[in-house]
């Protein structure tokens, strides 16, 4: 790896050789000031008792030359102190977090270095990053991408998937399994308003001796009865179709995974297959659009090995059914995706009835295969747009969550009832103020919210937000002090640059994006956002 990053250095300072290109890149630091609260918990970890702050960073730099069709990328991580990776476990180190190089002759594409991709949805391989999640599972390998006959494409690609840079190194680690995998996918057109686009792929991942080692000595603690011969190699295939009739348009995808050692319910391992179906059916025209989901999982647990848990190891992706909401109230309860066991569905519609009216009414549930209720949300709101003056937004949610099955705390069922309202008022072509309104009923969990933003800009340099969230009926044991948490925010933007600082008092709680979910601890003190692009 050392030698790679000095050649790939070498290559992107050369200008005589790459005097064709172009070089684009960019900065995101996040850092953090930690204040003791003890009333909400912010206390008694490393942070808040003697570090008081951290950092993360990634810098990034690429190199396009379209003549020669090559490209080639390095990026820094920095970790001082960071929160991210395990809340509350304190982490630093500083390395090279991506490297690659990539090139194209004629219809083959070919990537060595780290990459990201998905095949179909994401259920047999999605390798990608979140870092509002902490996650980097890029893979380090070898990349081919081959564009053959007329609209078909296949790709393969053989590598280990990205750990984290190891703690005061600068090199990465990496899980030791073997990934590989193969995935195919088209277009066939039938008739001007009918087309077909099928794929279908293939992903195996090959234990290495430690993680068998470790396997084994887990199941040998076991009884006679409940112990099983592991295999070291484990597949992962998967059939997919996105059928166009006019106005509708229906994906559907089904995958398999062959026998693997998996932790079951009750954290002990056991032998099982793994299977998801997956399907979406939408429908959209001029003023309408309506969309079904439907998602069946059952002991589709594939990671670099089962020794990795959480967000650690993910080879697979399997996508949400339920809404995802953006609303602080709204989008405190979410049904993060199941690997065990799952029956899911949703339903939404989007109406125009006339110009500057929308009406959106969103219905998802989650059921365990015994069909005991784990999830729902029914959900709608009106979109005001009437004027160019303002725009408003009103609605509602109710929420049924079991939080005991997807937190392992507080009440068996939350349920939640949350109005809210937007407003948008411009003052001037370049001013203007938001403000928003939520409030949440409950009788669980921490008890009534409510919640109230209000937020200057002046487009597109500087905004300054103020908001508070205010538990203002809390309910023992798990609160029982009336509590603030306010939010002050500002941020500057100078044309490719946005600084921002805010003080934040942020409650304990499940974070999740695109139905992946990690816990979040209390959180008092100041952040520092930079991002830069050039």
């Amino acid at each position: 790896m050392r030698h790679f990053s000095i050649i790939l250095l070498f290559v992107i300072a050369s200008p005589l050789l790459f005097a064709q290109g172009s070089f684009s890149g960019g900065l995101e630091l996040n850092s953090e000031f930690y204040q003791r609260d003890t009333s909400i918990g912010a206390s008694n970890t490393p942070h808040y008792n003697n570090l008081l702050s951290s950092t993360d960073a990634w810098l990034n730099l690429d190199y396009r030359n379209y003549k020669h069709q090559l490209e080639a990328g390095i990026r820094l991580d920095v970790f001082n102190n960071s929160n991210l990776h395990d809340p509350g476990t304190p982490y630093t180190a500083l390395g090279i977090g991506r490297f690659y190089l990539r090139k194209t002759f004629n219809n083959l594409t070919i990537t060595g270095g780290y990459f990201y991709d998905q095949f179909g949805s994401g259920i047999t391989f999605r390798s990608y990053q979140d870092r509002a999640l902490g996650i980097d599972n890029a893979t380090l390998g070898l990349h081919l991408e081959y564009d053959f006959l007329k609209n078909w494409t296949v790709k393969a690609f053989t590598g280990m998937q990205k750990n984290r840079l190891k703690p005061f190194r600068s090199f990465v680690s990496l899980y030791n399994p073997i990934i590989k995998g193969l995935n195919a996918e088209g277009s066939i057109t039938l008739s001007e308003d009918i087309s077909l686009l099928p794929g279908g792929s293939v992903v195996n991942r090959t234990l290495d001796q430690n993680s068998m080692n470790f396997i084994v000595n887990t199941i040998e603690s076991y009884d006679e009865e409940d112990r099983f011969v592991p295999k070291y190699n484990t597949f992962a295939y998967s059939l997919y179709n996105r059928l166009n009739i006019g106005n509708v348009s229906w994906y559907i995808e089904g995958a398999r995974k062959t026998s693997e050692a998996i932790y079951n319910a009750d954290q002990k391992l056991v032998n099982r297959p793994g299977s998801v179906v997956y399907s979406t059916l939408t429908y959209s025209q001029r003023g309408l659009g309506a969309g079904l989901k439907f998602k069946r999982t059952e002991d589709f647990v594939f990671r670099t090995s089962p020794n990795e848990k959480l967000l650690d190891g993910m080879i697979s992706y399997v996508p949400p059914v339920s809404k995802q909401n953006s609303l602080r109230l709204p989008a405190r309860y979410v049904a993060a995706t199941q690997e065990l066991e799952e029956l899911a569905g949703s339903g939404n519609i989007t109406y125009t009835p006339k110009k500057g009216y929308t009406i959106n009414a969103a219905y998802s549930e989650v059921r365990a295969f015994d069909y005991e209720e784990l999830f729902r949300e029914i959900y709608a709101d009106l979109e005001l747009n009437t004027s160019r003056k303002w725009k408003g937004l009103i609605g509602g949610q109710y929420i049924d969550y079991d939080q005991v099955f997807y937190e392992g705390k507080g009440a068996s069922m939350v349920h939640a009832f949350s109005p809210f309202l937007e407003f948008n008022y411009n003052i001037d072509r370049r001013k203007s103020i938001r403000m928003e309104f939520q409030q949440q009923f409950t009788e669980q969990d921490y008890g009534d919210w409510v919640y109230g933003l209000v937020e200057f800009s002046i487009a597109p340099y500087f905004t300054v937000s103020v908001s508070d969230m205010y538990n203002y009926d809390p309910n023992p044991p798990t609160s029982t002090e009336k509590q603030h948490y306010y939010s002050f925010t500002t941020s500057f933007v100078y044309q490719r640059h946005r600084l921002s600082l805010s003080y934040t008092k942020q409650v304990e709680g499940v974070i999740c994006t695109g139905g992946v979910c990690r816990y979040e601890p209390a959180f008092n003190g100041f952040k520092l956002r930079l991002t830069s692009s050039f």
